[in-house]
Formats: structure tokens, sequence, C-alpha cells
């Protein structure tokens, strides 16, 4: 029995290693061709903060691969909202997602759920990550599904604690102070946290995890990632926060490291506000978080 699992888990990791590598061709491979890189980012403001799209995009097209990537975003908005077509209320000319995701035949899609949303909202977090990647497989079989991992807020509430009954205490403290007392299946979920939640839902729809949550983890406080939220508690991404999901971004779909960067974009005549010291050390965090992952 137990050389049966040890067996279906190395199968697991090398499938995942595979996929990986298929990811990281695809753009190369439209670059030889000539073809442009057609990436769609389906989230919220976490994607749209500092243009996390088009630095992206930049970084591709500096790197020599011809790239679009547009974005499909609203404040707050949950992967539910945009699998049931809802816009805001305000925004009279929003187009609805599933509409952009049938416009093209995209090469890659990326989710990015209220981040949250994955812990406290687990099985709605599952339920439409699979209803969007059956309907982005449906638009184009060959479209490859990346998962944007996210991070944890200040008081690291969504990272998780594992084993550690200490940090349980701590996590469990913060949620029922901002919310209420959590009941059992979130405190399950609170376990393994944001990075977790990614990990099971790509194992289920065969995607690829853009650990950007474990890349600022690891980043930690050598680099102010967070937005400046006046007395609110930061959350949202700093110009070098998005630098840097934008780097792990840039090594999922290329399988190149994004060291040196800074100076290509730099030379292109861009700017995302990030100091060439800063850049480098999130190029390089980038590279060995995904490398590791």
């Amino acid at each position: 029995m137990q050389r049966t699992i040890a067996t279906l888990a190395l199968a697991t990791v090398f499938s995942a290693v595979a996929f990986f590598e298929t990811c990281a061709n695809d753009a190369k491979e439209n670059a030889a061709k000539g073809e442009t890189t057609r990436v769609l980012f389906i989230g919220n403001s976490y994607t749209y903060f500092n243009d996390l799209n088009v630095v992206f995009q930049e970084m591709l097209n500096a790197s020599g691969i011809p790239a679009e990537a547009p974005r499909a975003t609203f404040g707050g908005w949950r992967l539910r909202q945009h699998f049931n077509g809802e816009t805001p209320a305000k925004r009279t000319d929003a187009v609805p997602t599933l509409e952009v995701l049938r416009g093209t035949n995209w090469d890659y899609v990326v989710l990015q759920e209220q981040s949250c949303g994955i812990v406290d909202q687990r099985a709605e977090y599952f339920e439409y990550g699979k209803k969007l990647s059956d309907a982005i497989k449906e638009n184009c079989p060959s479209t490859k599904v990346l998962l944007y991992q996210t991070w944890g807020r200040c008081d690291g509430m969504f990272e998780g604690y594992g084993e550690d009954e200490g940090r349980k205490s701590e996590v469990l403290a913060a949620f029922e102070a901002r919310y209420s007392a959590p009941d059992e299946s979130t405190i399950e979920s609170l376990k393994d946290g944001i990075q977790g939640g990614c990990a099971k839902l790509a194992s289920e729809i065969g995607a690829v995890v853009a650990p950007v949550g474990k890349a600022f983890q690891t980043v930690g406080d050598r680099v102010d990632l967070h937005a400046d939220e006046g007395d609110a508690k930061p959350h949202h991404p700093s110009p070098a926060g998005t630098y840097l999901a934008a780097c792990v971004f840039y090594k999922v779909v290329t399988g190149d490291s994004p060291v040196g960067l800074w100076k290509k974009l730099t030379e292109a005549g861009k700017d995302f506000k990030v100091g060439e010291e800063d850049a480098a050390l999130l190029e390089q965090v980038a590279n060995e978080v995904v490398s590791s992952n």
C-alpha cells in the first residue's frame, strides 16, 4: 500500500514537472514562429493594481517574445462572479468575463481568486475554479490555466499554520478579530492557507501555480511589497510587489530566469517604479521560488 501511494505521488510530481515544461515552451515556440503569445488575466485589484498584466507583457516583449496580456478584472471580484457574468453596476462599459474569454484562442489564462476566498470560501473556490477551467478548455483545449497564488495579508492569517499549534492560535485569533469565530471547514482550510488551496485546485484541474504568495514570504521585509493604504492595513501590492508577481509569471511562462529583466526594460524605455537594487533581489527570489516550487 505504501509503495502504491509513493508511486502515485511520484507520478503526480513528474506529471506536474512535464506540464510546467510544456507550459514554459509554448511562448518560445510562438516567438520562433513569429506568433504573439496571448495571456488573459482574470481577477480583481491584486491584478490591476500597478497593471500587473502590462508589466508582465512588457517583460515578455523586452525578451523578444511578442505578447498581449489584457485583463478581465473588477475590484473584489470572485471567480464565482466572473463565471456568472456579473459586472459592477457602475461599469456600464464592462464586458462579462466569459465573453472576453470566448473572443480569443488564448495561450494562457490566469485565474486569480479574491485572496481570502481561497481559504474562507474554499468550496466555492474549487467549484468555480473548475467551472472556469472547463470554460477555458471548451473555448480552446490547448490553453494552459495558471493559478495566481496571492499572499496572506499583513497579519498572515491566510498563510497557513500546518501543525504549529501556537501559530494556529494566532491565526484563529486574527481571523475572529476581523470576522467572527470560524467554522470547522474554515479552520481546516486555514491550516494550509492560500498556498495549500491553490495547490489542491491545481492538482484537480491540471493547472500550474504561479507561486507569488510564496515569493512574497521569501522576500519578507527586505523590500516593501505592499501599497501605502493610509490607516487601513496594507494588502494591495506596491510597484515592487507587482514587479515581483510579474517576475514569477515570467518564469512560469518562459521557464527562463527573470534575472536581468530590469535592465532590458530600462533599455526599452519602461519604468515600473522599482529601483535597480530592489529589482535584482525580486528577480532572484522569483527565479528561486518558481524553480523550487
